[in-house]
């Protein structure tokens, strides 16, 4: 039995002032800092905590500062909890967490950055991206096109970009693209919000070690449909399995992406590879469903240099070629990776693990000739990983400085350099961008030559 009734939705920022608001889950990657200063400027009560301690959060605690917050690191505080009017949760906290638990017995109202986010913005057109494999590349892409045909837009969500931080600004004939993970589209279920599209780029195995099923991570992208009403529409994959069980579940109007689809402008395009076709094409019907021309969408497609971090290359040690493509989480990231970027390779990979299936990567990396060596960093993914290698006999290393001095010693002249992990980077690293900017200083610190222009 609640202690109190369920604290309603406030229907404007105005309204937090003397709130009793408790953000649980500060973070690295902005969304917390940026959720943490938003209530903060609109006179909220401030409480901050996180399982991790100061040194930790270091970098978000130096960019909030002290005033009006008070912290509860390294633990959470149960009074807290029960004291709170408003717990916003980081996506990363889970919905049984134990703490949330005690505050919706109490009474407290449980938001996300982007349920606030969504029940606020003055925007009439907002869509939202998700999937496993893509959402950023398409969600990027999306923004490029809509700006390519002359209209006003934004970009946020799970991109390190905080959306609360842009709402005061947006106006309503603006589009806002968002990218959502399954951790943000599960946190929409019952709040009532929604938006006027949606684009599903693709279903993988992936965060097993979170949803205890595929069907359990698939509901939870799948939230983000059942939340939209009969006017709004959705770009979902075509054909059957998971493109035609989204399309069950969807209230809006449906529009499928083929498997072969190529989006206009794509024989001009810098990218390259079937799954970045296929992004680009998700993103081109989506762009279409905003009233953006073709021309300007074909513009678009021949323009976008896509997003850092993925399959990017940063230039040359030597003549090894080196490209950085941490956010590559899982084994069918790194399996698009070798099919796009020409060989041979050594690949650095490994790390926390997903529970995951890595057969199709381990047979591919035993039996393709091209595969000059492999590195694996430390982790549970690792362990299970390099037991499939068998007679490859990967190099272990316990850092990214390491491994990067053991791939170059394995490389030929000519061969890609390749850090594409196929695993998460907890642990060793903050995060998977962490893992990205220590590869990068690493390689930097073997002489990298950034890429001219026409290299890149």
């Amino acid at each position: 039995m609640t202690d109190r009734p369920i604290a309603p939705a406030i229907d404007s920022p105005r309204a937090l002032a003397g709130r009793r608001v408790v953000v649980m889950g500060l973070g690295l990657h902005g969304g917390g800092l940026g959720v943490a200063q938003f209530l903060r400027r609109h006179g909220a009560s401030l409480v901050v905590t996180d399982l991790r301690d100061a040194s930790q959060l270091a970098p978000s605690l130096e960019r909030l500062g002290s005033q009006g917050v008070r912290y509860v690191l390294g633990r959470h505080d149960l009074q807290d909890f029960r004291d709170a009017e408003i717990v916003v949760r980081n996506p990363a906290v889970p919905l049984d967490a134990p703490a949330l638990a005690v505050a919706r017995e109490a009474g407290a109202r449980i938001e996300m950055e982007l349920t606030m986010f969504l029940r606020w913005c003055a925007a009439t057109r907002i869509v939202a991206v998700t999937g496993t494999r893509g959402k950023t590349t398409t969600a990027a892409a999306l923004h490029a096109m809509v700006r390519a045909g002359g209209q006003p837009t934004r970009l946020a969500g799970n991109m390190g970009v905080s959306a609360l931080t842009q709402l005061d600004d947006i106006q309503p004939d603006e589009v806002v693209v968002l990218e959502m993970s399954s951790w943000q589209t599960e946190g929409l279920a019952g709040t009532g919000v929604r938006t006027s599209g949606a684009v599903v780029t693709n279903l993988l195995p992936d965060h097993l070690n979170r949803y205890d099923s595929m069907e359990a991570y698939a509901g939870a992208k799948a939230e983000l449909l059942r939340a939209q009403q009969a006017g709004d529409w959705a770009v979902l994959p075509a054909g059957p399995g998971w493109g035609d069980w989204f399309a069950s579940r969807a209230r809006g109007r449906v529009v499928r992406v083929p498997p072969d689809a190529r989006p206009p402008g794509w024989s001009d395009a810098v990218l390259r590879g079937a799954h970045n076709r296929s992004n680009l094409a998700a993103a081109a019907l989506a762009a279409r469903q905003l009233g953006v021309s073709e021309a300007a969408v074909r513009r678009a497609v021949a323009s976008f240099a896509g997003v850092a971090q993925r399959q990017e290359f940063l230039g040359t040690i030597g003549s090894v070629r080196v490209f950085n493509d941490t956010t590559a989480t899982i084994p069918d990231a790194t399996l698009a990776a070798l099919d796009t970027i020409p060989g041979p390779w050594v690949l650095i990979a490994g790390g926390s693990d997903k529970r995951l299936d890595f057969s199709g990567l381990s047979q591919r990396l035993r039996s393709d000739g091209q595969v000059r060596g492999v590195v694996l960093l430390p982790g549970a993914g690792t362990d299970r990983l390099s037991v499939q290698l068998g007679s490859l006999a990967p190099a272990a290393v316990d850092s990214m400085d390491a491994a990067v001095a053991a791939a170059l010693d394995m490389a030929q002249p000519g061969d890609a350099l390749l850090l594409s992990p196929a695993c998460a980077s907890f642990g060793l690293f903050a995060h998977e961008f962490d893992r990205g900017a220590q590869f990068i200083a690493a390689a930097e610190a073997r002489g990298l030559t950034p890429p001219t222009r026409s290299e890149g």
